[in-house]
């Protein structure tokens, strides 16, 4: 296999598998409220959830979603009006005060947030381009490698993602902060929903 497309993958995978957007602002917002351990089925929808999206956009749904761009803004709005009512119910959040009915995000509900998530999409739709359409080889083949790769990169970035909100959830309680927690973390979130909008 030409070494071309891997480079072009990692040369884009890294910063954004890495940098913040929905997936891990969410991991790192759950990892502050419910800490590592209940937060690990979110992260595991996540990692299965949007390898199987890049296969699926890689098989031909990216041109789908090319010709159809009303789908793109239908699937912005809908984030973005997921990451605000987040924002809002982040807004309450004192630690050590997590209601008995609430809880992470499921498995299945991380892994089909990944079709409304407008990052998931841009992040698909450019590594096929970059990746599959870009070489001469097998599609199948440079699409199921592509695929391994973001469910290697996956785990790496979710964990980094929630081991920072445990530790800034530690961090706000050790110096009497900790008021602020639901604060930063709707901050954040609210920033993730005018980037959606952009």
């Amino acid at each position: 296999m030409d070494s071309l497309p891997v480079l072009a993958f990692l040369t884009a995978a890294i910063p954004t598998f890495f940098s913040p957007g929905p997936n891990n602002l969410m991991l790192m917002a759950s990892g502050a409220k419910f800490g590592l351990k209940r937060t690990i089925p979110h992260l595991l929808g996540i990692v299965v959830g949007f390898p199987l999206m890049v296969f699926v956009v890689g098989l031909g749904l990216g041109e789908v979603f090319a010709q159809f761009p009303q789908i793109k803004q239908v699937m912005r709005w809908l984030a973005a009006a997921y990451f605000a009512w987040m924002a809002f119910t982040l807004l309450g959040l004192k630690i050590g005060n997590v209601r008995a009915r609430e809880r992470p995000m499921r498995f299945i509900e991380a892994a089909l947030f990944q079709w409304i998530n407008p990052k998931a999409w841009a992040m698909a739709i450019s590594f096929v381009t970059l990746v599959v359409t870009s070489a001469q080889a097998s599609r199948l083949l440079l699409l199921s490698a592509l695929t391994l790769g973001c469910l290697a990169l996956g785990p790496f970035s979710g964990s980094l993602w929630m081991v920072f909100g445990q530790q800034l959830e530690r961090f706000l309680r050790r110096t009497g902060l900790e008021q602020y927690l639901g604060l930063i973390l709707a901050g954040l979130m609210m920033l993730a929903v005018v980037l959606f909008l952009l």
